[in-house]
């Protein structure tokens, strides 16, 4: 059993308030406000209302009476929740030895931590360290969620589903696939370049077959098989057919795209810049498989000198005229906002000036208030394989949703003590989902080739 400090209560069940201990610390917190709207009363799936505006609706009134001209156009794209659970335990005789043993209990009850009250350990200490820790986690999720996310074996999808990832979808998955796709038109995307190039790895396996009965080909620890067909080509042909969209449906920006360049011939490349992967295939025959055109991946380095400045500017340039009519905001990696702090401190010596953002002191950017998320940097380089690591966001709080039931189930923190195991324990339950409304009140750096 794992151990983890907990808050004491009595009696020995309870359920307590969700508001006072998670929902201010976890979807209030000052790491999200101004950047993104928290919807807290969804219990499934919600329509959200997506309203066009009119326009062209005044003309010349040339004849008598009643000519309409205009029109809305209504929407409702979805916010579906998903159920999430933060839970742990703690046993009392962890603490033999230490100087928090003379706050236990004596006889059994040294086994329950929830009579540790003098000083008020639990409520006072530990409990808000939880809270801290949970308000990250949420917020990692919040960014990086992606129901397809897999672990990574030496910076390569595994296969196997990374669960600190896969509970629902985050900010960045939306935007990368929702580029990927079309959805956020190509316009409103600026690349970002890096003093090293980023170099796509890319693979060709071609097959000669001889009897065989199947073929089976190895993407990143999965086997792809195929029954073998009147020739190599058609094996080949079929094979993809039948596997490329489960293939490319995997890992997210880890992932790879499989195609038939020519004939009997399999191609794989990484889906973005710089990520690797393993391809192998092998007949249960005689038949072989030759590589060719294989190239290795590079991955991007730091930035080019003013490229953050250079970037930001852009994404100004590159924003629809109707987001000026909304207050704007910055989101940005710390590697794109200490590039930037370079290049102001060496034309003037002087740093970015700042302002005030419901209740922060944020840098800004021509006018625009800059969110600095370090935290980023730190899920990119270790759980995205350092894939595409500088990026930025600008858009508007009303345009990104995060929705959760939090709010309104004021039953939703457990703690009990379970005499058979001896362990006190505590549960945290929500749900939660991300969407934004308007691809047009968006444009993003960093999050394409």
């Amino acid at each position: 059993m794992s151990n983890i400090f907990s808050h004491a209560v009595s009696p020995a069940f309870t359920k307590q308030s969700i508001s006072e201990f998670f929902v201010t610390p976890f979807f209030m917190g000052e790491d999200i406000r101004g950047a993104i709207s928290v919807r807290t009363d969804i219990k499934g799936t919600e329509k959200l209302n997506k309203i066009s505006r009119p326009s062209f609706i005044t003309k010349p009134k040339v004849n008598p009476g009643f000519t309409p001209s205009g029109a809305f156009t209504l929407s409702h794209p979805s916010i579906t929740v998903q159920p999430m659970a933060m839970e742990f335990e703690q046993n009392g005789r962890a603490f033999w030895g230490s100087i928090i043993e003379q706050l236990l209990a004596s006889g059994y009850k040294e086994d329950d931590v929830e009579r540790m009250k003098e000083p008020d350990v639990w409520s006072k200490i530990m409990l808000p360290i939880i809270a801290q820790a949970g308000q990250q986690d949420l917020i990692r999720q919040m960014f990086f969620a992606n129901t397809s996310q897999e672990e990574l074996t030496s910076g390569i999808p595994n296969g196997t589903a990374d669960d600190d990832f896969s509970g629902y979808t985050g900010f960045m998955t939306h935007f990368f696939n929702d580029l990927y796709s079309g959805t956020i038109p190509s316009a409103q995307h600026m690349p970002v370049a890096s003093s090293v190039t980023a170099v796509r790895a890319e693979k060709i396996l071609t097959y000669s077959a001889s009897g065989d009965t199947n073929i089976t080909v190895t993407i990143n620890g999965k086997n792809y098989t195929q029954a073998y067909g009147s020739s190599a080509s058609a094996t080949v042909s079929a094979w993809l057919a039948a596997h490329k969209a489960t293939i490319e449906a995997r890992g997210g920006i880890n992932g790879v795209i499989v195609t038939n360049p020519s004939g009997a011939q399999i191609k794989v490349v990484g889906k973005y810049k710089g990520q690797s992967f393993t391809f192998t295939a092998a007949a249960d025959g005689s038949g072989t498989f030759a590589a060719s055109g294989t190239i290795s991946a590079t991955k991007a380095s730091s930035l080019a000198t003013d490229e953050a400045d250079n970037t930001m500017e852009a994404m100004i340039d590159l924003a629809p005229p109707e987001m000026f009519e909304f207050p704007l905001v910055f989101m940005v990696t710390r590697s794109m906002w200490r590039n930037f702090v370079h290049t102001v401190k060496g034309k003037t010596g002087d740093l970015p000036l700042t302002m005030t953002l419901n209740g922060m002191n944020v840098p800004t950017y021509e006018g625009y208030p800059v969110l600095i998320r370090p935290d980023w940097d730190t899920w990119i380089a270790g759980y995205q394989n350092g894939i595409q690591p500088h990026r930025a966001i600008l858009t508007t709080q009303q345009n990104l949703i995060f929705g959760t039931d939090g709010l309104m189930d004021p039953q939703d923190i457990e703690t009990w003590y379970n005499p058979d195991l001896q362990m006190r324990r505590y549960r945290v339950q929500y749900k939660a989902q991300t969407a934004y409304l308007h691809p047009e009140l968006l444009v993003l750096a960093g999050f394409g080739d």
